[in-house]
């Protein structure tokens, strides 16, 4: 064995000794960083002989990141250089996500511009370069302060520290001698090459902007995967349709209600296994990425689909659709579940026309059957307060179970292929 590499696991040997247990996913990723993947086998055996077992079901959910295909490059350019790039558009500000344009106040901002006109260093920002457009990642509030002040001579200097006497002033009305301050100061930034794989952006971006306004998930992942996804997503779940299945009860302010719809289309068309090897945070990223690259007739058919689906879960439920339901008080609407959203849909929309018409007529029998689940079966009242993988199995399979039940067997076979399961007629008849 290399030497390097038996320094590093007696390392992680004398880490480990009061746990005496590693994952393999840091085993895999200690070998692929040093780029001796064939030592897999006398890694496993030299750390067995020292008393350190391997445990394979410790990695799951843990995102493998391969560290040789990020690109992301310290450079540098004047203010003058930025505020030529935002002139001509060259900088995208509007990225749709939770934080809007210039929501500093005024204060903030002059100190800003004080900054440079003392020559005072100001944090680096973060831009995505894989497009001719750069994509800011962070920095949205100071590039706005740049443009309000240099390009719309719309923000007037207040509240400034050093050089109060320029109180009340605008760009224009500045000294030279500030104004070029200001145009040659150096702005540092990184940026992102094409070729870095996406969650990386996402990584940062989650890492940079959680110190402060922390942003939801679902935020970030509208901030970073633009397209067809995020207008899908903004389409469905603010759709009367969907407002009125889950009865006004999931928020919109932070996206939630945009995750909600998210989730569907994640077990519907990832399934198990892509989940098996990520966290619930990776695997709606990658249906993001998988949404973006769909036709215009995938949506249009899942359209179809998604609010055909949604009527069915009401005309059982009413207004307990996708919440718990108690035996001894079954009038009380219990807060809005997630997982049973999402288990519930999926398992619907896997059925044709007549099969949801039986449903529907057996609606109470169906929900006799649900409510007797969670009352007897802890492991599904658990199942459906978590993220995890097989939870996640478990509560989709329950469902499923209770479905065939009430149809007596008439349930179709699910398949294991991620596609569309309505026929031509079904979706002539929706259409109609």
């Amino acid at each position: 064995m290399d030497n390097r590499l038996k320094s590093e696991l007696d390392i992680i040997i004398e880490t480990k000794k009061e746990k005496k247990m590693i994952s393999t996913s840091t085993i895999n990723r200690l070998l692929k960083d040093m780029k001796m993947e064939n030592e897999y086998d006398s890694v496993l055996e030299y750390l067995e002989d020292n008393g350190i077992s391997v445990d394979a079901d410790d990695s799951e959910g843990i995102i493998f990141l391969d560290s040789s295909k990020i690109s992301i490059i310290p450079k540098t350019l004047s203010v003058e250089a930025i505020v030529k790039r935002l002139k001509y558009n060259e900088i995208n500000l509007d990225t749709e996500f939770q934080r809007k344009r210039s929501l500093w106040k005024d204060e903030i901002k002059s100190q800003l511009i004080e900054s440079f006109m003392v020559q005072l260093p100001v944090p680096p920002m973060y831009f995505d370069g894989q497009d001719s457009d750069w994509l800011v990642i962070d920095g949205l509030q100071r590039l706005c302060t740049l443009k309000e002040f240099m390009l719309d001579k719309s923000l007037v200097l207040s509240g400034l520290e050093y050089l109060p006497d320029y109180n009340g002033c605008t760009y224009d009305e500045l000294p030279r001698i500030y104004q070029r301050r200001i145009e040659e100061s150096q702005i540092a930034f990184y940026l992102i090459l094409p070729g870095t794989p996406p969650e990386v952006k996402y990584s940062l971006f989650k890492r940079i902007n959680t110190p402060g306004l922390k942003l939801e998930p679902q935020e970030i992942r509208h901030a970073l995967y633009q397209g067809k996804a995020t207008v899908c997503l903004q389409e469905f779940a603010e759709s009367d349709e969907f407002q009125k299945a889950t009865d006004y009860d999931v928020p919109s302010d932070r996206m939630q209600d945009r995750e909600m719809v998210l989730r569907y289309f994640a077990i519907k068309y990832m399934g198990e296994e892509v989940y098996r090897t990520h966290t619930l945070d990776a695997y709606l990223c990658e249906t993001m990425q998988y949404l973006n690259k769909q036709e215009d007739r995938f949506f249009e058919e899942n359209r179809i689909i998604f609010f055909d689906t949604l009527e069915c879960c009401v005309r059982i439920f009413g207004k307990l659709a996708f919440r718990r339901i108690s035996k001894a008080r079954p009038n009380d609407k219990k807060p809005f579940n997630s997982a049973l959203f999402e288990t519930w849909m999926n398992t619907v929309s896997e059925l044709n026309q007549e099969q949801k018409e039986k449903l529907i007529a057996n609606r109470d029998q169906l929900i006799a059957r649900f409510v007797d689940e969670l009352e007897k079966r802890s492991t599904f009242n658990a199942d459906i307060s978590s993220g995890k993988f097989r939870s996640y199995v478990r509560r989709n399979s329950a469902v499923k179970d209770m479905v065939m039940e009430v149809l007596k067997n008439t349930f179709p076979e699910l398949v294991a292929e991620k596609q569309l399961k309505y026929s031509e007629r079904d979706v002539a008849h929706h259409s109609a």
